[in-house]
């Protein structure tokens, strides 16, 4: 397992990139002419994807060098190299930017901002927390990955760690993580790792197409989701309170 020290530059970097990609959301937003709507929402709805798209590259890049200096100074046997993965997000970056930019068209445009803030972060460092979870999965040493939450983190995040060192076996396994989150995936070589249990597997499925079909009134979709965030819950009951 990563050291201490390592897990803090993977989490500087990650914040490093959030930072990036919301000073750039911001300066696009002042540009935009607010008294045009319509057109401020097309511009966000072009922008938000290459945005995205663009620091989700420089993420997955920086967590593919730090896999391997990490490997490298661990004294791994055997040669691999860590490749980048886009975030799994980029489908969804465009409909959350239109769904944003409905504030656009209230009295009080600027929610569209503080939605966004939240969501652009948490898209582009997916990249980064897929790269890892994925050359992990190839690493013939490793045993898998291992979520790392920060100092203060919420019960959700300490809910998908599992118990101290468990680690995700299964390439299925969905790194589930809310906006602003800091958390970490880093890869593990310890061949006694406990897996986490089938309940969290389930706890971190990716839920936005749900959610997206929830708000717009799929019953189905409502049922779906309120049956997953009974499931997190009672998670969090058994491995955290």
């Amino acid at each position: 397992m990563p050291s201490a020290a390592d897990v803090l530059v993977l989490r500087a970097a990650q914040e490093d990139i959030r930072s990036l990609v919301v000073r750039d959301l911001r300066a696009t937003f002042r540009s935009l002419d607010l008294s045009r709507p319509d057109a401020a929402a097309a511009a966000l709805r072009e922008f938000v994807p290459v945005l995205v798209s663009t620091y989700g590259d420089m993420a997955a890049s920086l967590a593919a060098d730090w896999y391997d200096e990490v490997r490298a100074s661990a004294g791994i046997a055997g040669r691999f190299r860590a490749s980048m993965s886009p975030s799994p997000y980029l489908d969804a970056a465009e409909p959350m930017a239109r769904r944003a930019a409905g504030a656009l068209f209230t009295a009080t445009p600027s929610d569209a901002l503080v939605t966004l803030e939240g969501a652009v972060g948490k898209y582009a460092l997916a990249a980064a927390r897929e790269t890892i979870a994925t050359s992990s999965y190839r690493d013939p040493q490793s045993s898998g990955w291992h979520r790392e939450v920060r100092a203060g983190g919420c019960d959700f995040c300490k809910m998908l760690a599992g118990r101290p060192g468990d680690v995700y076996k299964e390439s299925t396994a969905h790194f589930a993580a809310h906006d602003h989150c800091n958390c970490v995936a880093v890869q593990s070589w310890d061949a006694s790792a406990r897996e986490v249990p089938v309940d969290v597997y389930k706890a971190s499925e990716r839920t936005t197409k749900l959610r997206d079909r929830a708000a717009q009134g799929d019953e189905s979709a409502v049922r779906q989701l309120k049956r997953h965030n009974d499931l997190i819950r009672r998670a969090i009951d058994q491995y955290v309170k």
